[in-house]
C-alpha cells in the first residue's frame, strides 16, 4: 500500500503533502523506522522507508484506504474490467446479460445481479461505476455506505485484537488512526466546480478545497494568468463535505480533461450539450448532511473502542507509577501503604520503655533523671506521666 503519513514527535499523524520531498524526522506508524517523502510527477505522493520497507506497510490485503476513492476498477483485473465494459456497451443500457457471458467475479463482487422472471444479469449501481455510468447522485449514496461500513469493520478489527491482545494490535490501531484521517480529510473539504471562458473556447475545471472558495479561485487566476491573457471565471457550484467525488468525476470524464501546461483537472466538452449534462450530473447530487459518526471524524472525537484504550492505558500508568514509587519508597525505609493504626493508651503503657519510666518515675526523679534511666527522650516520659493521670481519672470515675 502507499503510505501517506507519518508519526511526529507529538505521535500526530502527518499527511505526506505536508511535507518537502526527501528524508524527514517522521516515523512509520507501524515500525517506528524512519521516513523520506517521495513527490516525483509519476506515481502518487507517498512516504518510503529510509530503510527496509517493514511488512505491515508492504501488504497487499486490507490497506487502510478509502474504498473507491484512489481507482474505481473494483479489485477486477484489466481483462475483467475490459470484459465488463464491453457487456455495459453491448447490454448495459438496454437489454440483460445471459449466464455464459458472465464472469464469477462480477457475481462475487456484487456488480452484476440475476433477475429471475427474466433469467438473466443487470448491472448494479456498484456495478456501473468502473464502466463510469453511475450518476454522481448515486455514486454518493454507493460511497457512503461503504465509507462507514469500512471505519466500522476497522474499530471491529481494533476491539478483538485489544480484547484478545493479539500481536496485530499495533497495526489494526494504526489502520483505524490513518482510515479516520483520510476519512476526515473528504469530509473537511468542499468541492467547486468552474467554467472558464477564454475568447470563444470554453473550458471547465473541477476541485477541492479546505479554504475559502474564494480564496482558491484566485490561485487558479493566477495559474491561468501564464496561459492566457483575456478569461473570466465564473463559479458554478460549491458542495460542502462532498472532496469524496472529485477523483469519480475525474474518472467518470476522463475523455475529456486536457492538460494545460502542467495545470490538471481541467475539461473541454465537445459540445453545449455535454457542458449542460455534467453540469446537471452535479447539481443532482444531495447536499452532504453529516451523521452523528462523521461529525466525530470531522472533530476528531476518538470512537468508543480508542477511548477505552485510552482509558485503561491511563490507569495502567497510573498504577505502575504507584508501584514505582512505593519501591522507592521502601528501599529508602519509609512507610508505604496505608497509614498505621493509631497505638492505644493501654499498649503504649505496657511497652518495656514505658515500664521502664513508670518505674523512674515512682522512684520519684524528675522528668531528666527519669528519661535518662529508662532511655527515653524527656516527651516519651511527659506521655507517660499524661496517659497514667489519664488512667487514674478513668479509674476513679469508674
Amino acid at each position: 500500500m502507499w503510505l501517506r503519513y507519518g508519526i511526529a514527535q507529538d505521535n500526530s499523524l502527518v499527511p505526506v503533502e505536508n511535507v518537502k520531498s526527501g528524508k524527514t524526522s517522521l516515523r512509520c506508524p507501524y515500525c517506528d523506522g524512519g521516513l523520506t517523502a517521495k513527490k516525483g510527477r509519476r506515481k502518487e505522493h507517498h512516504f518510503a522507508h529510509t530503510g527496509e520497507t517493514c511488512q505491515e506497510v508492504n501488504r497487499s490485503a486490507q490497506p487502510p484506504n478509502l474504498p473507491l476513492y484512489d481507482n474505481f476498477n473494483i479489485y477486477l483485473t484489466g481483462k475483467e474490467l475490459e470484459q465488463l465494459k464491453l457487456l455495459w456497451d453491448k447490454h448495459g443500457a438496454g437489454g440483460g446479460i445471459y449466464k455464459e457471458k458472465v464472469l464469477k467475479p462480477f457475481i462475487d463482487q456484487k456488480l452484476l445481479e440475476y433477475n429471475p422472471y427474466t433469467k438473466k444479469y443487470y448491472f448494479t449501481k456498484l456495478g456501473k461505476i468502473p464502466v463510469r455510468a453511475l450518476s454522481l447522485m448515486l455514486f454518493n449514496e454507493v460511497h457512503e455506505v461503504m465509507l462507514l461500513k469500512k471505519l466500522q469493520d476497522l474499530e471491529g478489527d481494533l476491539r478483538i485484537a485489544y480484547l484478545k491482545n493479539l500481536p496485530i494490535f499495533n497495526q489494526c490501531l494504526r489502520d483505524l488512526q490513518i482510515y479516520q484521517a483520510e476519512f476526515r480529510k473528504i469530509l473537511s473539504t468542499t468541492l467547486y466546480y468552474i467554467k472558464i471562458d477564454i475568447g470563444e473556447q470554453t473550458l471547465y475545471k473541477i476541485g477541492v478545497t479546505h479554504r475559502e472558495v474564494e480564496t482558491r479561485i484566485a490561485e487558479i487566476n493566477n495559474d491561468l494568468a501564464k496561459h492566457f491573457q483575456d478569461f473570466s471565471i465564473k463559479v458554478l457550484g460549491t458542495w460542502a463535505h462532498r472532496g469524496n467525488v472529485e477523483k469519480y468525476f475525474k474518472y467518470k470524464y476522463s475523455f475529456f480533461n486536457i492538460p494545460i501546461g502542467n495545470l490538471t483537472e481541467y475539461y473541454n466538452f465537445f459540445t453545449p450539450e455535454q457542458a449542460k449534462a455534467v453540469l446537471s450530473d452535479l447539481r443532482r447530487m444531495r447536499r452532504k448532511g453529516l451523521s452523528a459518526t462523521e461529525v466525530n471524524i470531522l472533530e476528531g472525537i476518538k470512537s468508543e473502542i480508542e477511548q477505552l484504550i485510552e482509558k485503561e492505558t491511563k490507569a495502567l500508568k497510573r498504577s505502575q507509577a504507584i508501584k514505582t514509587g512505593m519501591e522507592r519508597a521502601k528501599k529508602w525505609g519509609q512507610h508505604i501503604g496505608r497509614p498505621p493504626e493509631r497505638e492505644s493508651p493501654e499498649e503504649f503503657l505496657a511497652k518495656p520503655s514505658s515500664q521502664r519510666v513508670i518505674a523512674a518515675l515512682n522512684e520519684g526523679l524528675s522528668l531528666r533523671s527519669s528519661a535518662k534511666k529508662a532511655g527515653v527522650a524527656v516527651n516519651t516520659v511527659r506521655k507517660v506521666q499524661q496517659l497514667q493521670a489519664q488512667h487514674t481519672v478513668v479509674s476513679r470515675l469508674l
